[in-house]
């Protein structure tokens, strides 16, 4: 099986812009790839075979905390990586090459993230320190 990985986990494809590592906590990374959805599942009441019904497709979600101590500039950048590269700001919908754990390779789909909220640590008289923070992206179904 080849080596794919091409030294990042995602880019926007508006604007094929790779999101800076520097940003992420490395061991905060998580990633649920090709998820599939069980509509039902039962048990066969004489021979107990297991029976599951999977709805058509999968969806991979992804999630990442930020480091600590980011300054306001550093914010600025991360909010305007998904800004500019949406394909619906109403409904924070992006495009997404991304890392693919399952497959060992990159795809491509269409992703939200759910509000962001923001803790502040600490403020100067020209900055803000943020605290870590969460970044889900979640598959739009296609």
């Amino acid at each position: 099986m080849a080596n794919n990985w091409r030294g990042y986990f995602f880019k926007a494809v508006a604007t094929n812009k790779i999101f800076p590592m520097k940003y992420i906590a490395f061991e905060t990374w998580e990633s649920s790839p090709n998820q599939r959805e069980e509509v039902k599942a039962y048990r066969d009441d004489v021979t107990r075979e297991l029976f599951r019904i999977t709805a058509d497709g999968e969806m991979s979600t992804f999630s990442f905390t930020t480091r600590d101590n980011l300054h306001l500039d550093d914010k600025i950048a991360i909010q305007q990586f998904f800004y500019n590269a949406e394909t619906s700001h109403k409904q924070r919908n992006i495009m997404l090459e991304y890392w693919n754990d399952e497959i060992n390779n990159y795809e491509t789909k269409l992703f939200y993230q759910p509000n962001p909220t923001f803790q502040i640590k600490r403020v100067t008289d020209t900055d803000i320190i943020y605290k870590e923070r969460k970044i889900e992206l979640i598959q739009v179904k296609e």
